[in-house]
């Protein structure tokens, strides 16, 4: 979500937290089932989640925090919801694998940035390995931990041709299971 002071941005936030938490990690929090793509029926989601946490989601709010994101979290596709990425718990991904581009980013802390060196990426709690199209979303998502966050390179064109498989999604990121350190160029930090 945009930074915003308003008290609806603020609510807005909330709600986007609350329902990533919700569609990427604990389903089972508010009496879901997610199927084996991580979907849910919307109505079903916003009954659940309006009983537990007492907020009033709705399909108009949803689509709100959709708009007013600067990420493509959520998509709603006909009568269900999912989030796109980032899901601690498995999920498949809808997207046949696809050939990448030829470098792709990843952005960590400088701790992790050591293991990475040697061991390579790895899933860790998540599903997937997440890698951002451009060196700048790489750089968002390393501040979230380290405000000054090491950036890696991925020869991902290369790794594709050494049978790595690459899941593109709608928001730029592209997922993949691991990526051996060999493939890793450390460009920042």
């Amino acid at each position: 979500m945009k930074k915003g002071g308003t008290r609806l941005d603020r609510q807005l936030t909330r709600l986007s937290k609350r329902l990533s938490f919700v569609l990427r990690h604990h389903p089972e929090k508010i009496g879901i089932q997610l199927d084996q793509y991580g979907r849910v029926n919307l109505d079903t989601l916003i009954k659940k989640f309006n009983q537990h946490y007492g907020t009033p989601l709705s399909k108009a709010v949803i689509k709100t925090i959709m708009q007013q994101s600067d990420k493509q979290r959520y998509a709603i596709e006909g009568p269900t919801i999912r989030a796109l990425y980032g899901h601690s718990i498995p999920v498949k991904p809808l997207t046949p694998p696809a050939m990448p581009p030829e470098y792709l980013y990843h952005g960590t802390t400088h701790a992790a940035a050591e293991l990475i060196k040697t061991d390579g990426l790895k899933k860790m709690d998540r599903d997937f390995v997440h890698l951002s199209a451009n060196r700048q979303m790489a750089i968002q998502v390393g501040r979230r931990r380290d405000p000054q966050p090491v950036i890696f390179q991925v020869a991902a064109q290369q790794a594709a041709k050494n049978h790595l498989l690459f899941y593109p999604t709608k928001s730029g990121i592209w997922l993949v299971d691991a990526m051996p350190a060999a493939f890793l160029t450390q460009i920042q930090g």
